[in-house]
Parts: C-alpha cells; sequence; structure tokens
C-alpha cells in the first residue's frame, strides 16, 4: 500500500514540476534571447574572468571588469554597427527602387557578359519551347522590392525599440556579471540535476562547452574578418554601400555552405559590367585569395577537432536557427548540433554496445 502511495506521490510530484517549470519558462520567455545570448557571451570569455581571478584575489573585482570588457568590446561596436547599418539601409532603399524603375532591364546587363548571354538566350529558348514567359526584369524588381521592404522595416523597428534595445543591453550586462560572479556555482547546481553517472555528465558538459567555445568564437572571428576585409574590397573598388554589404558578407560568413563567397561573388560580377574587367578581375582576386582564405586559416586554427559536424547538418541547422530565433539562431543552431552529437555518443556507447 506504501509503495502505490510512493508511486501515486512521485506521478502528483512529476505533474506539479513540470507545471510550474512551464510556467517559470513563460516567465522568462520575453527575455530568453537575451539570457541566451549572455550566457554565450559569458562562456566565450569565460577564460579572460578566470585570469583576472588569479591576478585580482576577488571574484567580484574580475566579475566587473569582465563586463566591461564585455560592453567595450561587443557590445558597444554591435551598437555603433547597428546605427550604421540601419541609416545605410534606409539610405539604400531608394536607390535600389529608383534603379529598377528606371533603369536598364536585367537583360541589358545579361548581355554584357558573353557567357551570361549565351545562358540566358538558352534559358529563353527552352522556356518557349514549354511555352513559359517570364520577365525578368519584372521578378528582379518584385525580389529587390522585397528584400528592401524587408531591410526598411528591420532599421525603423530598431529605431521604434530603441527603449527595449536600451532596456534588453541593461538586463544582458546585469545578467553577465552575475554569470561569471556565480556561474561556477550554477555551473555545479545544473551537473547535480543531471541524472546521469559522473563520467558521462563531464563528458557532456566539458566537449559541449569547449564546442561552444571552438565554434562560435572561431566563426564569429572568421565573419569579423571577412566583414572587415569585404569591406576594404568593396571600398576600394569604388562599391557604393560598401557599410551594408560588408555587413551583409558578415552574415554571410556564418553559412558553413557558401559563406561569404555567396555576396562577394555576385559583387565581382557587378563590378565586372559596371567598373570594366580590370576592377572586377583585381576584386575577383581579393575575394578568392583573401577574404575566402580566411575561412580556410581561422577555423580550423579556433575550431580544430573540437566537432566533427558535417558542413551540411550546419547549412540546414543554421537556416532553421535564423527561421526560428532570428539573428540569435547563427549561434544557436551549431550549439544544438552539437549537443545532439554528443547525446547519441553517449546514447552508442551506452546502449548500442549492450547489443
Amino acid at each position: 500500500m506504501g509503495s502505490n502511495y510512493g508511486q501515486i506521490g512521485n506521478i502528483f510530484f512529476f505533474i506539479f514540476l513540470s507545471f510550474f517549470l512551464f510556467l517559470g519558462y513563460l516567465l522568462f520567455l520575453p527575455f530568453l534571447k537575451v539570457i541566451i545570448l549572455s550566457i554565450l557571451i559569458t562562456i566565450i570569455f569565460y577564460p579572460v574572468k578566470k585570469k583576472l581571478d588569479h591576478k585580482l584575489k576577488s571574484t567580484l573585482l574580475s566579475s566587473l571588469i569582465s563586463t566591461a570588457i564585455v560592453f567595450m568590446f561587443i557590445i558597444v561596436p554591435s551598437i555603433v554597427l547597428i546605427a550604421f547599418f540601419t541609416n545605410q539601409v534606409i539610405s539604400l532603399y531608394p536607390v535600389i527602387i529608383q534603379a529598377v524603375s528606371e533603369g536598364h532591364t536585367i537583360e541589358y546587363y545579361i548581355n554584357q557578359i558573353p557567357i551570361l548571354s549565351s545562358i540566358h538566350k538558352i534559358f529563353l529558348q527552352s522556356l518557349q519551347t514549354l511555352h513559359i514567359e517570364i520577365d525578368l526584369n519584372t521578378v528582379l524588381r518584385n525580389i529587390l522590392s522585397n528584400i528592401a521592404n524587408f531591410l526598411i522595416e528591420q532599421g525603423k523597428s530598431l529605431f521604434i525599440n530603441i527603449t527595449f534595445l536600451i532596456i534588453g543591453i541593461g538586463i544582458m550586462l546585469v545578467t553577465i556579471f552575475f554569470l561569471f560572479k556565480d556561474g561556477e556555482s550554477l555551473y555545479d547546481r545544473v551537473l547535480k540535476l543531471i541524472p546521469l553517472p559522473e563520467k558521462d555528465k563531464n563528458f557532456l558538459l566539458s566537449k559541449t562547452y569547449t564546442a561552444i567555445q571552438g565554434v562560435v568564437l572561431g566563426s564569429v572571428l572568421t565573419a569579423i574578418a571577412q566583414g572587415i576585409l569585404s569591406f576594404i574590397g568593396y571600398f576600394t573598388a569604388g562599391l557604393e554601400f560598401s557599410l551594408f554589404w560588408a555587413f551583409i558578407t558578415f552574415i554571410a560568413a556564418f553559412l558553413p555552405i557558401g559563406g561569404a563567397s555567396l555576396v562577394w561573388i555576385p559583387i565581382a560580377i557587378y563590378l565586372f559590367i559596371s567598373k570594366g574587367f580590370l576592377t572586377g578581375f583585381l576584386f575577383a582576386l581579393w575575394g578568392t585569395f583573401v577574404i575566402s582564405l580566411v575561412d580556410n586559416i581561422i577555423k580550423p586554427v579556433v575550431i580544430g577537432d573540437k566537432t566533427n559536424i558535417h558542413p551540411v547538418i550546419l547549412f540546414f541547422a543554421i537556416l532553421g536557427g535564423l527561421n526560428l530565433f532570428g539573428f540569435i539562431g547563427i549561434f544557436l543552431a551549431p550549439i544544438v548540433i552539437v549537443l545532439i552529437d554528443n547525446m547519441l555518443y553517449l546514447y552508442a556507447e551506452r546502449f548500442s554496445s549492450q547489443d
């Protein structure tokens, strides 16, 4: 009889626990992205905080200095970059609309390049045989208009929600400070809650921690380097709105397939058409041997063998992360995949070996 009451008590306990965990999730939901981003930043800068601990012999002081470092080198540059990007988007919008509505048609530009002109003719002939008519200029106008509208709305929302942005930054700084200060005790509490053998818990958390540092830091450093180098190339080539295209290159650099080349290759083609062969050729060399080469230098050094996730899996994961979480999904998606990979490794080790 007592065992039945014990089982019923366990059932009720887990029902109530699940219910209140769900309520807790709802309470923290408005700040979830800020909290996740704060955790990621703390993990990246935690080695810096530990070095300060040894020198200052004060956790409080080292946490304050570490938070100040994050503010100066992460948050302030991000705010400045967002402000510049928003200004560029607002300036670019009427230029795109005017260029598409009053400029040459897409067929005109295609016919300037012999190879593209030949492909275009073959494509049109194929469509004619299938009795399909496509106005490329109209399609391009619609695509560019949709992109421009999306970007301008994002820019407007940044200005409209400036108060929430300031509040979010304040919450992030406070969260980062307390994570620096009390991170180890929180880590120990989480470790005790995981119902796995000590060996498996240490493997799961240490591997995930190492992968987070490697993947996130490697991706961020690569994207920053490619964004700066692409800006130098765009500005030198005389491309209008160079900062805007450098920011787009920075975003594209996080994609494991294509990456920065998804932006600079079309721009190289545009420079061939608008600026002449020499400018286009020199920029193509810069893109190939400088912008894209950085990816093959930084990532192997920083990431190394910390993760063996296939690029195709990461590619779809990052796209899904963008769709689900927004910009923060770029960083969150690889971590989720690394966690899944580590859990599957533990599963194979614990259960597959029993067959």
